[in-house]
């Protein structure tokens, strides 16, 4: 909160990129209360109006990205990648809802060892998180999914929501999963 108040101060000169690390290690060491809040980054892309933000996140648990995550921050790139945990659908449709006008890099990463199958981001929910994201976030040229369910059906409609916009998506073939009734009708 103290770095934004600072860079937000009219003296400096206006950002155009801000990288930021967020990694389970330092917040565990160190509290989530000196993040900044949403006014924060309200006055900071006052002064920068060109301000977009990349965030890396390593293994941080959803509750603590929810917090993080406010919604005048730029988000233009995010990448998460687990080796402890996993992100949850709710961080991914917050990202799509709250960063739909400047996220275009969108890396899911998830390396934890489970015999029982990757996680399914859309878990027992009618519209799967990350075809709400490719609908939402329009300018998305990048999603990269590793280590997490993506049905087979819904990674044709993100292809199609997104068209020739979407210069990369890149799924690992053991992410891919299709519906049985599917399979017997293939």
């Amino acid at each position: 909160a103290e770095m934004a108040r600072v860079l937000s101060d009219s003296n400096h000169v206006p950002l155009h990129r801000l990288s930021l690390l967020v990694h389970s290690v330092s917040i565990m060491h160190k509290s989530l209360d000196s993040m900044p809040e949403d006014e924060n980054w309200k006055a900071l892309t006052r002064n920068s109006t060109n301000l977009r933000v990349y965030i890396m996140a390593f293994d941080v648990k959803s509750d603590d990205m929810l917090r993080i995550l406010k919604p005048s921050i730029p988000l233009e790139r995010i990448h998460f990648d687990s080796y402890i945990t996993c992100v949850s659908g709710a961080v991914v449709d917050l990202i799509s809802r709250q960063y739909d006008k400047f996220l275009t890099h969108f890396i899911l990463m998830n390396d934890v060892i489970d015999m029982s199958g990757f996680p399914d981001l859309g878990n027992n929910r009618n519209e799967d998180p990350l075809v709400l994201l490719a609908w939402r976030c329009t300018r998305l040229s990048l999603l990269a999914v590793h280590g997490y369910t993506v049905w087979a059906h819904n990674l044709i409609a993100i292809a199609r929501l997104r068209g020739s916009d979407l210069k990369v998506l890149e799924v690992t073939e053991e992410s891919i999963d299709f519906d049985q009734g599917e399979l017997a009708y293939q």
